[in-house]
Formats: C-alpha cells, sequence, structure tokens
C-alpha cells in the first residue's frame, strides 16, 4: 500500500521554504505565517498526489495481484515438468484433474478426521510450448480413477459396491470422458456417489455461484469443484495393465514363448542348443555341420559376449543380461535392434523412463535411426513423434524402384559373398602357415617342433661354434633401409596385392602396339575366317562368284594371309 515518507518529505520541504524565503527575514511575524501557509500547501499537494497515486496503484494491484498468482503457478508447473520428465526424484509425482470435490468427517481406527478430496481424477500431461514458452495442460490418454482409498479404509457401508457401480459407469460412458468443462460428464457419477454411500448426503453446485467447498460435517457433501493437484505417482496403472491383460487371457490370446516362460515351471531335463556360427566371427565361415553359416548385422563394434547374445536369442525365448554401468549394455541393445531390422523383424523397446530410450536412440547409427519409431514424453510429443517416423519411412518407401533396389540388393549381396570368401581364404592360409610353423618335424629321427629345433640349436652354440658372425647394433649390421622406407614397402604390396606378380615383367609401351584401324582389319579378317571355317564344318560353304585366275589367286593369297 502506498504511503508518504514524512522523513523525506520533510527534508524536500526544508530545501523548498529555504529556496522560497531565503531572501526575507524569518523574524518577521509575517514571513513566518507565510512560511506555515507554504509548508500546509506542500502538504496538501503530497497528500492529493498520495490518494491519485493511490487510486491508480489499487487498480494495478488488482491486475497484478492474479498476475503474480498466475507467475507463481506457472513456475510450479514449470518445476514440476522438469521433474516429471527427468525423474530426478526418489518420488516421482503426477499431475492430476481432481473433479468432485466432497467434505465428510470420516471416522478411523485412530480417530475422526476431516476428509476434503476429489472423488474423480484425470492424469494430465504438462507440454511446454517451443514458440510462445506457454504451458498447455492436456488429459492424458488413460482412464478416469476413482479415488475411494480413504472411504474404503474407513469401512463406510456400501463403498466397495458405489465404486464398482462407478467404475462400470465411466465404463459405458467412454465417449464421453471426464472434464471439468462439461458438467454432464461427472454430475450423474457425483449424484451417484453422494446419493449412496451417505443416506443424507447431497451433491451441490458451486462453481457458478463462485462458493468455496463447505467444511466437513456429519454429512457428506459432494460438490462440483476441481483442482489440480500434484502428488506422488500411483501404479494404478498396473492394475489397469493387469486387468486388461486378465481380460485378454479370458479370451484366449496366446502367449508369446518369452512370458510363457516366465509363469512356467522349469524343465528338469538339460537344454541342448544347435551351434550357431555367423561368417567371418571366429569359425570362419565354416559351421562344422549341415548348419548354413548365418549373417550378422552389427554396425557397431562388438565383442564376443555381444555375439553369444545373438546366438543364445536364437533357440531362447529370451536372454536375461546384467551388467554395472558403463559396461555397455546400451551400446549392445543398438547392435542386437539392428541385427534385427536387417532381418525384416519387428523390435520393441521400453524402458522405465524416456532418457534411457533417447541414449539408446542416438546410439543406432544415423541410416537405421530414421527408420525407428519412437515414443517418448508426453502423449502429445509422443503421437508427434510417432507421426514424423511414419512420414519419414512413408517417403523413402515412395521414392523406392523395387527393380532397381532389388538390383542392389544383389549387388551388396555378392560384394558381401566375394569379402566373405576372401575372408575364409586368409584365414585358411593362416591356419596352413600355423599348422606349418608349429608342427613337428624330425631331426636326426626325433619329432621337435620350432620352438624346441630352435632351443637345440641355441645349446649347441658353445659345443659347436655356430653364428660366427656376431650381430651388434653398430652401423655397419644395420639393415639397408629404415622403418619408414619399410612401411612404404609394406604400404606398396598391400597396395598392388595380386598385381605384385608383375612388378619385375616387362610391359611394352603404348607405341609399340599397333594401330587402332590396323586391329580393326585384323578383327574383321579373323571373323571372316571363322565364318568360313564355320561353313566348311557345316558343309554349307558358299560357291565362289567366278572361276577365274584372279578370283582363284586371292582365295589363296587370303588363306596365306590367315595361317
Amino acid at each position: 500500500m502506498p504511503s508518504l515518507d514524512e522523513r523525506v518529505l520533510n527534508w524536500e520541504l526544508n530545501k523548498a521554504v529555504q529556496k522560497h524565503f531565503a531572501e526575507k527575514s524569518t523574524d518577521n511575524p509575517d514571513v513566518e505565517e507565510e512560511i506555515q501557509r507554504f509548508r500546509a500547501k506542500w502538504w496538501e499537494k503530497a497528500r492529493r498526489a498520495l490518494e491519485s497515486h493511490t487510486l491508480a496503484w489499487n487498480s494495478w494491484a488488482s491486475s497484478e495481484r492474479e498476475r503474480r498468482k498466475t507467475i507463481a503457478l506457472y513456475g510450479d508447473l514449470f518445476t514440476l515438468m522438469h521433474q516429471m520428465e527427468a525423474e530426478q526424484t526418489n518420488k516421482p509425482q503426477e499431475l492430476v484433474w481432481g473433479i468432485g470435490i466432497s467434505a465428510w468427517r470420516l471416522a478411523h481406527e485412530k480417530g475422526a478426521f476431516s476428509f476434503e478430496y476429489p472423488l474423480l481424477t484425470q492424469a494430465i500431461e504438462i507440454s511446454l510450448d517451443d514458440k510462445s514458452m506457454a504451458i498447455e495442460l492436456r488429459s492424458r490418454a488413460t482412464d478416469t480413477q476413482v479415488e475411494f482409498d480413504a472411504i474404503t479404509a474407513c469401512h463406510v457401508e456400501g463403498a466397495i459396491e458405489v465404486e464398482k457401480a462407478v467404475i462400470e459407469h465411466l465404463d459405458k460412458h467412454k465417449e464421453r470422458p471426464v472434464t471439468p468443462f462439461d458438467s454432464g460428464s461427472y454430475s450423474d457419477v457425483l449424484k451417484l456417489i453422494a446419493g449412496n454411500l451417505d443416506s443424507k448426503g447431497q451433491y451441490k453446485e458451486v462453481l457458478l455461484k463462485g462458493e468455496p467447498v463447505p467444511a466437513a460435517g456429519e454429512h457428506l457433501v459432494v460438490t462440483d469443484a476441481w483442482v489440480l493437484l500434484s502428488r506422488p505417482r500411483t501404479v494404478n496403472f498396473f492394475f489397469e495393465d493387469l486387468k486388461r491383460l486378465e481380460e485378454k487371457l479370458n479370451d484366449g490370446c496366446p502367449i508369446p514363448e518369452g512370458p510363457m516362460a516366465l509363469v512356467s515351471e522349469p524343465s528338469d531335463e538339460s537344454l541342448t542348443f544347435q551351434a550357431v556360427s555367423f561368417r567371418g566371427i571366429s569359425s570362419r565361415g565354416e559351421s562344422g555341420g549341415s548348419q548354413k553359416p548365418q549373417e550378422l548385422f552389427f554396425p557397431l563394434p562388438y565383442n564376443e559376449e555381444q555375439v553369444t547374445i545373438v546366438k543364445n536369442l536364437t533357440h531362447a525365448a529370451g536372454v536375461a543380461v546384467q551388467g554395472p554401468p558403463g559396461t555397455g549394455k546400451t551400446h549392445t541393445i543398438a547392435n542386437i535392434i539392428c541385427h534385427y531390422l536387417a532381418q525384416g523383424k519387428r523390435v520393441l523397446v521400453t524402458s522405465r523412463g524416456d532418457a534411457a530410450l533417447n541414449v539408446l536412440q542416438e546410439k543406432i547409427p544415423d541410416e537405421v535411426r530414421a527408420l525407428t519409431v519412437a515414443l517418448l514424453a508426453s502423449d502429445r510429443e509422443g503421437v508427434r513423434q510417432f507421426q514424423a517416423s511414419i512420414e519419414t519411412i512413408q517417403h523413402r518407401v515412395s521414392q523406392l524402384n523395387p527393380e532397381l533396389t532389388m538390383e542392389e540388393i544383389e549387388r551388396c549381396q555378392s560384394s558381401i559373398d566375394r569379402a566373405h570368401a576372401e575372408l575364409l581364404s586368409i584365414d585358411r592360409r593362416i591356419n596352413e602357415i600355423a599348422l606349418h610353423q608349429l608342427s613337428e618335424i624330425e631331426v636326426d629321427g626325433v619329432p621337435m617342433r620350432a620352438q624346441k629345433l630352435a632351443e637345440l640349436v641355441h645349446s649347441g652354440n658353445e659345443s659347436h661354434g655356430w653364428f660366427d658372425d656376431a650381430i651388434s647394433l653398430t652401423p655397419d649390421n644395420a639393415p639397408p633401409f629404415d622403418d619408414s622406407e619399410a612401411g612404404k614397402i609394406r604400404g606398396a604390396r598391400r597396395t598392388l596385392g595380386a598385381d605384385l606378380a608383375y612388378v619385375d615383367k616387362h610391359v611394352p609401351s603404348a607405341d609399340s602396339f599397333p594401330l587402332v584401324a590396323d586391329i580393326s582389319r585384323l578383327h574383321d579378317l579373323l571373323v571372316e575366317r571363322n565364318r568360313i571355317e564355320h561353313e566348311l564344318h557345316s558343309d554349307q560353304l558358299s560357291a565362289l562368284k567366278t572361276f577365274t585366275p584372279q578370283t582363284l589367286d586371292g582365295v589363296r593369297a587370303f588363306l596365306q594371309s590367315t595361317d
């Protein structure tokens, strides 16, 4: 509330008096009266200014008070939104829309207490508009919950039957979800609760009248008031999932092998799995039996443990993998996802929080990530990401040419087959070298390995005086080239590959080759000769046009030139 600071005002007033009456003597009674009148006018002007400012301030404060409430509510919702998204709290929170705030004095084993709580709640999601920074609240796509826990705990007669009736009523009217902006979506339910829980209970409309919720009394009062409520996250959705699962099981839906293994008694018989081999992985493309080697589509680096997981998944309905943080579980999951997507299978990944799924999605290579569908964050954001992913996949599929794509697949498959064949050849050559180096050979009738033979040679040095050429680190015994030159030689060898055999061969120069016109004429002659030979062998030789000496000489010359 605005007010006058008399200390500052008196100081300003004294300065004004001194300035106005500086040349007049204060001993004159008339001057003293004039000073008093000047002070009175000053104070009157200050009071009028205060009254005018107070009037404007009250008008501003009236709207600012509501604005401050909105700012405080925005801050609370913003903080709650980050808590719900990041899940950085030991007690996860949720935001619900509570409808039908009721008041009742209930009795419990520990004494009576006042019950003031909404009877219907609807989960709410919070989202932030990126452009306007406005916080938007929307109902989640979940069923409306009936809050009867406290009433049931107080053993109110008929509470369980009333709760069942309310749930049945809500199930029958799912096409009209409960919302505080439509009184017809909840008024019947609230009247049912008020009339059946308490014989003298009443349903009271307070929203239109702007009345507060009545204080808790002996009899139940159910109102149409609603409230936004933040509370620890409930586990009701687990019970809902169990109910839906029970309904599907009762309808006779098939149970997948993975979940079935969790509810089945373990077998006493030991399981034997046929070995699985992947081309290019340790088995060197050889299955050791009739089984054909399979392809392993791991785009990220991997180890033997990850390959073992895929092998176990080939036979088992499920595999449990455990590892402390930082051991590469997310990396492994990304590889497994890409492996099964490459086989044309569908993969569903679930997690307790969105953060883990975001990290996993970033691990998937860019070429595959566009083909994944993510349902993260809020319902609205999840649907937006789902729609964007579907549109991306649809666009990429529409741009495909089936014939060209199949040709590209065949070319890639051929390249993969050739690469694996080369790897297999290299592996076999390594095996041959290793077998040759590590196999035993006979020395004076005694089988020895290379290591044993080297030890024998070294031990006989003193007796036989071998190795008379002493090797030292002096420049005289240095190799004819340094390490950099040796590296260049190895690089050139890898570059040449199979063409290394032509290094010491003589390659003719381009000038020594015949002209293109001469080669063309020679080609025509050879073609003609082949045609004539074919006619000779098939007894279809065409007769000469003439039998003149000139024609016969020409034939003889042609035959001599083609020999």
